[in-house]
């Protein structure tokens, strides 16, 4: 792929991001009130937002649940990367299961109250999770780029 595609995909999923923090991001500057109901209903249709599993800062909650915050940022992370060198590794099907499995254990462990739900945990198995996951959404992008080129 492309320098240039990879540095739009970068500033995307930077600006996706920074709207999870939004709240955040409007107790420094209030102009970005206006956006706030936008984003709110934007981020539900990816995230159930239930208010326990947000994370908080100084009274203020991101607009993702902790889980999804770190799929994001993980995404964010490998595309930074990216950015400077793209791994050799060649990626398949198995790699991307191992790394949703820690995630999937954590979720069905809370889900049947054999533990507490953490939302470092949740937070933690999310960001591996996207930091994986993203170098299989930069190959299918790569794939999609190369056979509209044809």
């Amino acid at each position: 792929m492309k320098r240039s595609y990879s540095l739009v995909l970068f500033f995307l999923l930077l600006f996706w991001c920074l709207g999870i923090f939004s709240e955040w991001l409007i107790k420094i500057d209030e102009h970005f009130v206006f956006a706030l109901p936008f984003l709110q209903k934007t981020y539900s249709l990816v995230c159930h937002q239930e208010k326990n599993k947000l994370l908080f800062f100084d009274g203020v909650g991101t607009l993702a649940c902790a889980r999804c915050t770190g799929i994001y940022l993980g995404l964010l992370v490998s595309s930074l990367l990216v950015l400077f060198k793209l791994p050799k590794i060649k990626f398949r099907i198995n790699i991307l299961l191992a790394a949703a499995l820690p995630m999937i254990i954590d979720v069905l462990l809370g889900s049947l109250k054999i533990y507490t739900y953490s939302k470092l945990l949740a937070f933690s198995t999310g960001l591996f999770l996207g930091s994986i996951g993203f170098f299989y959404l930069y190959a299918g992008l790569n794939n999609l780029i190369l056979e509209l080129k044809r």
